[in-house]
């Protein structure tokens, strides 16, 4: 009798496992990414800390005790107080990683040297908004100095923090907030000394500056 061969079942291979095991490691791959790409966690704390009260001290001198609203001696002053809030006020409140930013002394002066660059586009749209271009060029380009200078806390905390802008928006715009709505004092037929250019817009950014600082932690 012909012996009958016992047919043995077909092996099939899968490659559900392996699949899974590269779905998986995409999808771990792609975490990392996004991670890298976002980076850590940037926040600056809500706290009555962060309220730059050296801006109203500077107000009260430029519209009670300076001669003529003397822009330029306000901006000397503006610099150094700036720099001092940076580095224990507006620094020692901001969250980078999960950790308090350390300061770094070496940005500082990069970030001023930012801040003056800044001024020459910042002037130019000044002009494109309708400022003086042949005459009062000089106190154009000092309300352009104090608008820029009064966003250092801002530029410092970019260049600290990877470049992250977006959180750091706010304050700009506060800043330019502030000048546009005191514009509106300048056309009016009140023949006042501050109406004269560009004093309302310097008053303008510097309460907008405080507000943005003040409130821009809990926005």
């Amino acid at each position: 009798m012909p012996v009958k061969t016992r047919r043995l079942p077909k092996k099939s291979v899968s490659f559900s496992d392996e699949e899974t095991l590269t779905t998986r490691s995409r999808q771990m791959g792609d975490k990392k990414r996004n991670a890298s790409h976002d980076g850590p966690p940037i926040y600056v704390k809500p706290t009555i800390k962060t309220v730059p009260l050296h801006l109203l001290a500077l107000l009260y001198y430029y519209i009670k005790l300076s001669q003529d609203f003397d822009a330029r001696t306000l901006l000397y002053m503006l610099i150094p107080l700036q720099l001092i809030y940076v580095a224990l006020q507006f620094n020692a409140n901001t969250i980078y990683g999960n950790k308090i930013s350390k300061l770094r002394w070496s940005l500082l002066p990069i970030s001023f040297a930012a801040a003056l660059v800044l001024t020459v586009p910042c002037m130019l749209i000044i002009i494109l908004l309708g400022a003086p271009i042949s005459m009062l060029l000089k106190e154009t380009w000092l309300l352009a100095a104090h608008c820029c200078i009064l966003t250092l806390p801002a530029v410092y905390s970019i260049f600290k923090c990877n470049f992250k802008v977006g959180i750091f928006k706010k304050y700009f715009i506060a800043v330019a907030i502030g000048c546009w709505i005191s514009c509106v004092v300048i056309p009016l037929d009140w023949d006042r000394d501050w109406q004269n250019w560009p004093t309302p817009l310097v008053v303008g950014a510097y309460l907008g500056a405080f507000v943005g600082y003040s409130i821009g932690p809990y926005v």
